[in-house]
């Protein structure tokens, strides 16, 4: 990953972003709070998970600017990662604050890229998930916001017509 190669991503990560606000605005709001399975998050819980998941690493990404080769990160059963999730939490969040609080990523990430040095992209550190243990600054630019959030995108454009289709049917 090059510092252009990071812009081109925030780029692209602000257009995900801006087509989720878009999702959660023009579908009926009903919807957006059914699960198409019960192994599947609703349109809600995703967005739920992408909000707080970018706050996380955003502010892990500017913690190891500051403090290089700092253990960073998280696994799959951290608190607030579930949390964010909790149906009985989820279901209290509106779809205006869920908008509000996505368009709210964008500022906080461009905020977060602008103090990132080409040099700092191959930096490496300990990890408290195993599997992204010495991996460089850029894989947790390039996977675990920018593609993160691409990818949570398409499950919210899924899951949506999923929901849509049980409710015609």
């Amino acid at each position: 990953m090059t510092i252009e190669k990071l812009q081109e991503g925030s780029k692209s990560m602000n257009a995900a972003i801006q087509e989720m606000v878009k999702l959660i605005g023009a579908a009926d709001t009903s919807l957006l709070y059914q699960k198409p399975s019960e192994e599947e998050w609703s349109v809600m819980q995703i967005a739920s998970h992408v909000i707080e998941a970018v706050e996380f690493w955003a502010a892990d990404l500017e913690a190891l600017l500051i403090v290089p080769g700092a253990k960073w990160g998280r696994n799959h059963e951290h608190v607030r990662r579930l949390a964010a999730v909790e149906e009985t939490y989820v279901s209290g969040v509106t779809a205006e604050e869920a908008t509000r609080r996505l368009q709210a990523l964008m500022p906080l990430v461009d905020q977060a890229f602008s103090n990132v040095q080409e040099e700092d992209l191959a930096k490496t550190a300990p990890s408290y998930n195993p599997n992204f243990d010495g991996k460089p600054l850029s894989f947790l630019i390039d996977h675990l916001l920018i593609k993160h959030v691409e990818g949570h995108l398409g499950q919210m454009e899924r899951h949506l017509e999923k929901v849509k289709k049980q409710a015609v049917n």
